[in-house]
């Protein structure tokens, strides 16, 4: 659904506007159960995870199924493994009261979960809780590694240490109860939201490398910067109200803007949306040029971005994942 005003196309209160096709990987159910199993396997289902059924009402396998429709069923199984590990610390680890909002210990923690993405890993466990995310990270690592070329490898290590540090500064913030200006809130968000992550599992995944030059140059970087904004605001967009009622709105762009120009959350929200319809159009006209101008892989890969895009709208617009919890009993 698109609103056409001033001739351009415009978000509506019911659709985020998203021109790309809306397509779907034929594995995405086998995905979602055999990235249960590993998390099971990986101990990483137990406890409240387990007890609420919470990551498997995600449907990790449904999501990097939306987001990368044409990879092979193997591929399609280590992306979503990935996705479900990203649920799964942040869930389990990152946003529990007792740990998400102490930076101290949780920078420790991060620290040790980067070592253990380093070409030799350090010998001796991960102490506590944490242990079972590292093993688990270790092995989508090792199966990245079987896949890619060593410079594919690195850039997907590099994005990782990028989201376990961005992990800290949000705790800081909730620490010392800040909501971030939107410049800061921008710049992090891209991070600590793990889209770049991500993204850079795409060709990897497909089976093909994007030359170095093109890979590491001006314009497939803005583009992934515009892809990572998009991805961010649109899952903030559809969370805020979840995130409000849990009380963790602070990392949210609604909130951000309604704080920094005090405004109401439905102008602050109208806001959020124009400056993602902002951010499409200069998506779409990127991707024009690189598709025209680039290498075939370099287009490829820039087709496979827009993708991405509408593949996570239409995962978000029927997740659980951003269900407002209902009330408890008695209240």
């Amino acid at each position: 659904m698109t609103d056409l005003r001033d001739g351009q196309p415009h978000s509506t209160p019911d659709a985020l506007w998203c021109p790309f096709p809306s397509l779907t990987n034929p594995h995405a159910e086998q995905a979602d159960r055999q990235s249960l199993d590993w998390l099971a396997r990986h101990r990483l289902l137990d406890g409240r995870l387990r007890q609420s059924d919470r990551i498997g009402r995600q449907r990790s396998g449904h999501l990097a199924a939306r987001t990368n429709p044409e990879v092979p069923a193997e591929m399609l199984r280590l992306l979503s493994d990935w996705y479900v590990w990203l649920f799964a610390f942040d869930d389990g680890y990152c946003e529990d009261r007792e740990r998400g909002d102490r930076p101290g210990p949780l920078a420790r923690t991060t620290a040790l979960l980067a070592r253990v993405i380093d070409p030799e890993p350090p010998g001796d466990e991960v102490p506590g809780p944490a242990g079972a995310y590292a093993a688990a990270l270790r092995e989508i690592r090792d199966r990245v590694a079987a896949q890619a070329s060593p410079s594919q490898l690195f850039r997907w290590e590099c994005t990782v240490r990028d989201y376990l540090s961005a992990q800290v500064w949000e705790a800081a913030n909730r620490e010392a109860g800040t909501v971030p200006g939107p410049s800061e809130y921008a710049a992090m968000r891209r991070h600590a939201g793990a889209t770049y992550t991500c993204l850079a599992l795409v060709d990897i995944a497909a089976g093909y490398e994007v030359p170095a030059a093109e890979a590491d140059g001006p314009s497939l970087r803005r583009l992934r910067d515009l892809t990572a904004n998009l991805v961010s605001w649109d899952n903030d967009l559809y969370s805020h109200a979840k995130e409000t009622a849990g009380g963790q709105g602070r990392h949210n762009l609604v909130e951000v803007l309604a704080r920094h120009h005090h405004c109401s959350p439905a102008e602050a929200r109208r806001s959020a949306v124009a400056m993602r319809d902002a951010e499409m159009r200069a998506f779409i006209e990127l991707s024009r040029t690189i598709r025209t101008d680039g290498s075939d892989a370099a287009s490829t890969y820039a087709r496979s971005l827009g993708l991405w895009l509408r593949g996570h709208i239409d995962w978000s617009r029927h997740t659980s994942r951003f269900d407002v919890p209902a009330p408890a009993a008695g209240h």
